[in-house]
């Protein structure tokens, strides 16, 4: 049998506003994620052989979260999970969500290899919480194949719901210097006070604009990594409609309508451009 491919994409969150601390120490927050249809991993996934503690090891990568995701599927279901190995091509610890994708995505691909419905997918996920915040709403966008996810709350126990936003046809241009920006080290250097809810997710849905982009870990995650502001200063160059740090970092982006000639100058251990 041959193998099956599929794609985990990499995200940019075009909002994220941190709203305060819940009880069990993880952050509230209001965020908007969009998927990069041209930045991905490769699953390739071969159905005649069985997934083992083997299967998708990523070098340097000490816990996957694919393998973490194979044993909540075993510790529910009896049924046949297939062998999966990974290219990778998203960066490592940089703020586009590649190993949460990861799981995400293998988790999806083997409900359909079990030709489980939407419904039947939406059901199991949350026995899947312990995977992180992040895998839970890359499981909502591979389950209802939707183009952004809105958050409210904390990921784990908050509202995720899909948000149609009126962007057309944008291009993400996406730096990344080889920085290595620790989320945890990210959260705990956040400076009080939180920013407040916005309304409602009506009034976000209604009067969001990409040029008003905010990233409430931006501030700590330059604190952290002073060189980033480099990258940035060298995307506001190209008249950007919004531009920042995606997530905890270190990866910065910026949204374009065309893409400039000039991006291609520019010299990145990682860069690339993508329609989002």
């Amino acid at each position: 049998m041959y193998p099956i491919v599929s794609h985990a994409l990499a995200k940019v969150n075009l909002l994220l506003n941190i709203t305060g601390k819940a009880d069990d120490g993880y952050h509230k927050m209001q965020s908007i994620f969009a998927f990069l249809k041209d930045l991905y991993d490769k699953l390739i996934f071969y159905p005649d052989k069985e997934f083992n503690e083997y299967s998708a090891l990523i070098p340097g990568i000490e816990h996957n979260l694919i393998t973490k995701a194979w044993h909540i599927l075993k510790d529910h279901f009896t049924r046949h999970i297939p062998h999966l190995e990974i290219a990778k091509n998203i960066p490592i610890c940089a703020g586009l969500g590649g190993g949460s994708s990861d799981a995400a995505c293998f988790i999806n691909s083997v409900f359909d290899f079990w030709k489980f419905s939407k419904q039947e997918k939406l059901s199991y996920i949350n026995i899947f919480r312990p995977l992180g915040a992040d895998t839970r709403v890359f499981l909502f966008k591979y389950f209802t194949n939707c183009r952004f996810v809105y958050l409210n709350g904390t990921g784990i126990d908050g509202e995720i719901r899909e948000i149609n936003l009126p962007v057309g046809t944008q291009y993400m241009l996406i730096i990344n210097d080889g920085t290595k920006l620790s989320t945890k080290d990210v959260f705990k250097n956040l400076k009080e006070p939180f920013c407040k809810n916005i309304e409602s997710f009506e009034s976000i849905k209604e009067n969001f604009q990409l040029n008003n982009f905010h990233n409430s870990l931006q501030n700590s995650a330059l604190e952290l990594a002073p060189q980033l502001r480099v990258i940035l200063s060298d995307l506001l160059k190209m008249s950007p409609i919004a531009y920042g740090i995606s997530g905890s970092g270190a990866t910065c982006f910026a949204v374009v309508s065309e893409v400039p000639s000039s991006f291609s100058a520019l010299s990145y251990k990682f860069k690339t451009t993508s329609v989002f």
